[in-house]
Order: C-alpha cells, then structure tokens, then sequence
C-alpha cells in the first residue's frame, strides 16, 4: 500500500468512529480489508488507542467549533443537544470540497431538518441559517425560502433572550428573501 493511502485510512480511523473501534478490537482483519501490509498494520496498532482517540476527538471538536460559528442562532437554541446531534451526523458524513466547515455547516443543518428535535421550530432556525449561508457563499442573486413557523419572531425571541427564548411559537408561514444587488446583499422576511 503507498503511503497516501495509508494516510487515508488513518485519516478515515480518525474520523470514523465505527471504523477506529472496529480496528482497535481486531487489528488484523480490518487492516487486511484495506489492503495493508503487516508492517503498516503493526506501525498503526504502536499508536496507543489513547492517542488515537484524542486525535479523533480534537478533530471532531474542531469540526463543531467551526459549525458553531457558522450555525450560531442553532447553537444557542439546541445547547447541549447541538452536540449530541452534530456526533451523530459526523459519523455519517464527512465532507468533501475544500470549504469543508461550510459544507459540514449547510449538512448539518439539512440533517438536523430531517430529524425530530426540540423545539420543533428549531428546524425552521437551522433551515434559516442554512440558506443565509447557502447564498452568501453562492452566485445567486435570488433565494427564497418557506417557513412553517414566524422566523422573524423566532429571530426576535433569540436576540432579546438567547438560550432562554420561549419555546411555544405558533405556526404562521414566514417567507424569507434574499438578494444580491451588485455587491450588496439584503434579505427581508414576510
């Protein structure tokens, strides 16, 4: 195996928590499934699962820091759970373009849409972040985007009580617009 593809599947054992256990409890059969030699196999079993596992979690931290910077209104809202939900979706996803934290970002919110979470109108603040990073970093000039709940409200909510905001918003269709005007960008809601 060359060594790119040995650094691949580290990258992979680092990542990909199923994967790490599975080579930590049988060594052999999972190095063999991936084409390594026995040296390789060896050379990766003398890192300690202690080092392996602290440089899976700092890179897995590091992913949802960025998120967090990136889905901050979603943070604020979910707490603890941003995490819980975040695990689970970085063991199924790993991204693939060279602005990865965006990638995770935008995924991470689709995943959380698709999900039963709490507040249910935590959905619709993931969606809303979502497409404000979306078409900020995209050529568009238009987008629209539908809402079960009054975003406006919710961003209100947000704004003036943080993690503390109420959580019984009724359900009133919200419409938010985006816009590029040459270099500006201006978004409305409805």
């Amino acid at each position: 195996m060359s060594l790119q593809d040995v650094q691949n599947l580290l990258a992979r054992i680092f990542t990909d928590e199923d994967l790490r256990l599975r080579f930590l409890q049988e060594p052999q059969k999972i190095g063999a499934e991936n084409n390594l030699s026995d040296d390789e196999i060896i050379q990766i079993r003398q890192l300690l699962p202690e080092q392996i596992n602290f440089f899976a979690d700092s890179l897995f931290y590091k992913r949802l820091r960025e998120v967090e910077k990136l889905l901050p209104l979603t943070r604020k809202v979910l707490q603890k759970d941003f995490e819980k939900y975040f695990r689970e979706f970085a063991n199924q996803f790993q991204p693939q373009t060279i602005k990865k934290h965006l990638e995770d970002a935008v995924k991470f919110a689709d995943f959380l849409t698709a999900k039963k979470i709490e507040p249910i109108w935590a959905k619709d603040l993931a969606s809303f972040e979502q497409a404000r990073l979306a078409f900020n970093n995209s050529a568009k000039r238009l987008l629209l985007r539908r809402f079960d709940f009054d975003i406006r409200e919710i961003l209100k909510e947000i704004s003036r009580a943080g993690a503390n905001a109420r959580s019984d918003f009724p359900k009133r269709k919200t419409f938010a617009v985006w816009l590029k005007i040459g270099a500006r960008t201006k978004h409305f809601i409805y």
